[in-house]
């Protein structure tokens, strides 16, 4: 959901590795549902492969990107302070943060079932890559897009308060990919009291449902050159590896 996304652009981004727990957090709060219906999905049957095995491997991401590691544990502490964050949140339109305190314990229960990969670029882009032994639902993600494609947020993280306000628009998928999934791009822009300058991330983020399991992608930068075919091409190679799995 895209209140989820936005919390992201909320953290100043003090390193890497925090960055992508954030995002990677974002990624499942907004993606997946608490549902687990193998039905849905491309119908070929659901993969023998390890699911670890189903996430790009480093050589598999884009050209000069640098592997990140990603702690179970860290993730798991930055999705409690991610909902902690969302509880004590003033959204506008209001009802746009009424689902995310809900959501905050489903991402956890989630979290034991999804692989995890992620990278950063050479120009500081973090791309993140899950797939999940559950499908996503993709209508969820679409309506809330709907609803809530203009939000503003007003919280207090750190001690200091932040105001952010986050556009999202729905994006072509690429064709490869089908009726099956979805892909939207977010501009974000925050400020905190402690600094006059805004913050601002740009993020493409994509699902699709696929043999039983969702996969989800996210590459952003805290600036406007995001390459939107590096982006379809990430995309395309995660969810591609999981069709063609054993």
């Amino acid at each position: 959901m895209a209140t989820a996304d936005m919390i992201v652009t909320m953290i100043e981004l003090r390193n890497a590795r925090w960055a992508v727990a954030m995002a990677a957090g974002a990624v499942l709060v907004a993606g997946c549902s608490s549902k687990d219906d193998s039905t849905n999905g491309w119908k070929s049957a659901a993969p023998s492969t390890p699911r670890e095995q189903l996430v790009l491997t480093h050589e598999e991401f884009p050209a000069n990107t640098k592997k990140l590691d990603l702690p179970p544990e860290q993730l798991q502490s930055t999705v409690g302070d991610l909902t902690a964050t969302q509880q004590n949140a003033t959204f506008t339109p209001a009802e746009c943060g009424s689902t995310q305190q809900d959501l905050g314990a489903t991402t956890k229960e989630l979290l034991g079932q999804s692989a995890i990969a992620a990278a950063s670029g050479k120009s500081g882009e973090i791309f993140v890559e899950f797939v999940s032994g559950r499908t996503g639902d993709l209508q969820r993600i679409a309506d809330g897009n709907k609803r809530c494609g203009s939000v503003e947020v007003v919280a207090t993280y750190d001690g200091h308060q932040v105001s952010a306000t986050q556009r999202v628009t729905d994006q072509p998928v690429p064709q490869e990919l089908g009726a099956n999934a979805i892909a939207f791009h977010s501009t974000s822009t925050a400020k905190t009291d402690a600094s006059s300058a805004p913050l601002t991330q740009n993020a493409y983020l994509g699902y699709a449902e696929v043999r039983g399991t969702t996969v989800a992608v996210r590459v952003a930068a805290l600036d406007d050159s995001l390459d939107k075919s590096v982006f379809e091409q990430f995309f395309v190679a995660a969810v591609q590896k999981v069709a063609k799995a054993a």
